[in-house]
């Protein structure tokens, strides 16, 4: 990270960021209890008596609060929130920071923050990252802890929201305060109360087991596969786990990949049985970046403890919960296998439909239409059309860019927000993070809406073509990705 240098500032427990806290651990424990405050700054560059009089020209790497109490035989000290910038490794001879490779953030943004200099003034900064809380153990928990983390990324509030904020939000009585966290039907009422949705898996329900079971003998796809696509949409989530004495919750801020695995691609050339002969792209996800409120921020949870079973106490996941802007009915892991299906058939039926396409004028299709058997990875996610339109607009390998009006159509025509469906082969994926067929789909219904081959879009309704268009896009274009700030290093 390239720290030099450290600030510490002793806080006032009548100040804002503070006061509700303090009096909520006095009204805890007793009026006498001794608590103690600091601000602590770290700074990629040496303070010296040339740069201390003016803060804005440091470079500010996180920015947090501890809190440390005391009453009797009762001590605690805790982190009531840390801004830490995502990790980079910084370079202190080429003055240069690259982020760490393969490592992808979803619940990541810029929080414009501020420091009290000697001058009494209040200099601004900004710190991209995930926010980090940690349970007071009185009156907050693990679960506040990680709602918090995820409510600030939603920007549902002008100010950061605390962890204590979360029991205001869930509308407990200050005695539930004490109870010891919120559980499941708890949670997802907090959730509602700030209008938002939310997708739940239950590893213990009989629905979701079968899911589990049918969707690895069908297709060998792990529960990590079915979990891919609503972390890789950016909707905040968090894993809720057994350990001994109870339960735990962890926020989903990301996850890394492994491009050089082996498995992924020889499964499909070598195992029996691949029905459809495609994986999806989180077969080369092998952790999710998380946050932890009793070990810190941005540690990786392998995605296998996915599939651990009961004997395992201390790692069983309870349930996976992630929070949505709207109603989703149609879901992914079905809607991404019911795509490879059609687009088999396809395939299959191109020249017949679409004479006018001449398959061998571009390899890719070609390779597409004639190796019936030729493996695919399918990657699917929830997607803003305006965003999207950026990314149709993008040249593709072959400096081809999409005729206007069939980005007007589809400007005009398409709804708001769909499931996005990119289709490649695996060394497309892997090395060049590119695409060669683009599916849009109803998150309401599956129903295909927009279908992009080499050469060749159409836009369909009610299941059926409504227009084509041909065009000169043959080659690949760069898969979609999700507005963010936050920079990323892929290998």
């Amino acid at each position: 990270m390239g720290v030099q240098s450290l600030w510490i500032d002793k806080v006032s427990l009548s100040d804002n960021e503070i006061k509700v806290e303090v009096q909520n651990i006095k009204r805890a424990l007793n009026k006498s209890v001794d608590i103690q405050a600091y601000c602590v700054y770290f700074v990629r560059e040496k303070v010296t008596q040339g740069n201390i009089h003016d803060l804005s020209k440091l470079t500010y790497l996180s920015y947090s609060m501890i809190v440390n109490y005391s009453y009797r035989d009762r001590t605690n000290s805790y982190l009531l929130f840390s801004f830490v910038s995502t990790p980079m490794k910084y370079n202190l001879y080429k003055n240069k920071a690259v982020p760490l490779t393969n490592h992808y953030y979803h619940s990541t943004k810029d929080y414009t923050l501020a420091i009290k200099g000697r001058d009494g003034k209040l200099y601004q900064f900004k710190i991209n990252c995930s926010p980090f809380f940690q349970q007071n153990g009185l009156t907050t928990f693990c679960i506040q802890s990680a709602l918090a983390t995820l409510f600030n990324h939603l920007n549902i509030s002008k100010k950061i929201i605390l962890p204590m904020d979360i029991n205001k939000i869930a509308r407990l009585k200050f005695k539930q305060c004490l109870a010891g966290g919120l559980d499941i039907k708890q949670t997802k009422r907090t959730i509602k109360n700030k209008r938002l949705f939310y997708k739940t898996f239950d590893f213990h329900a009989d629905q979701v087991e079968k899911l589990f079971k049918n969707l690895k003998t069908k297709y060998d796809l792990p529960p990590s596969g079915i979990i891919y696509p609503w972390m890789e949409s950016g909707f905040p989530g968090f894993i809720v786990f057994e350990t001994q004495k109870g339960y735990h919750a962890m926020p989903i801020i990301g996850h890394t990949l492994s491009t050089d695995l082996w498995r992924p691609e020889a499964d499909i050339r070598y195992k029996r049985y691949v029905r459809n002969h495609f994986r999806s792209v989180s077969a080369w996800v092998d952790n999710y970046i998380i946050n932890d409120d009793n070990f810190g921020m941005y540690l990786t949870y392998p995605t296998s403890k996915l599939e651990d079973k009961k004997r395992n106490l201390g790692y069983l996941v309870q349930y996976i919960l992630f929070m949505t802007p709207k109603t989703i009915d149609f879901t992914p892991d079905t809607l991404e296998i019911d795509l490879i299906k059609i687009l088999r058939n396809y395939l299959k039926r191109i020249k017949k439909d679409f004479k006018q396409i001449q398959i061998n004028s571009n390899p890719w299709l070609e390779k597409l239409v004639r190796e019936e058997h030729a493996p695919l990875v399918s990657r699917t996610l929830f997607v803003e059309k305006n965003d999207y339109i950026k990314t149709l607009q993008k040249k593709d390998s072959n400096k081809k860019i999409l005729p206007e009006e069939v980005i007007r159509f589809f400007r005009e025509k398409m709804p708001d927000n769909f499931w996005l469906t990119e289709i490649t082969f695996p060394d497309l994926y892997v090395a060049n993070k590119s695409a060669l067929i683009h599916i849009a789909s109803s998150f309401i219904n599956g129903e295909p809406l927009y279908i992009q081959i080499p050469k060749f879009s159409t836009f369909y309704r009610d299941f059926k073509p409504r227009i084509a268009f041909d065009h000169e896009v043959g080659g690949h274009r760069a898969i979609y990705s999700i507005p963010s700030s936050n920079e990323t290093f892929d290998w």
